[in-house]
């Protein structure tokens, strides 16, 4: 199992065969990158769940319902690391990623 575990709930996911969705699909796009520059650094997994796809994820999870409920879809994207909401509400940088994983790791030792 990997340190650190990132569960990433999304508003919407595109479909590939389409035309580029909307500007937070570029962020998602960011945030993709920054994952996988830092799974060089970071023993770490991640999965993309999205409203439009995952309904059934979502559900799973109260924290989302009560995010859902009090904000919409304007409460999303929200990040998990190691089951705890980490960001909510906007995409982080990688910058702000990498500092949450480092601090995550010194609260273990």
């Amino acid at each position: 199992m990997a340190e650190f575990n990132l569960e990433i709930y999304l508003p919407y996911i595109g479909c590939p065969c389409s035309a580029p969705g909307p500007e937070r699909e570029d962020e998602g796009m960011k945030l993709q990158k920054s994952l996988l520059e830092l799974k060089g650094k970071f023993d770490l997994t991640f999965m993309v769940y999205a409203l439009n796809m995952h309904m059934h994820q979502f559900r799973s999870r109260p924290e989302l319902a009560a995010i859902l409920q009090e904000k919409g879809k304007k409460g999303l994207p929200v990040i998990f690391i190691n089951e705890r909401i980490m960001f909510q509400g906007r995409f982080p940088d990688k910058t702000e990623l990498e500092q949450a994983l480092m601090d995550l790791k010194k609260d273990r030792a």
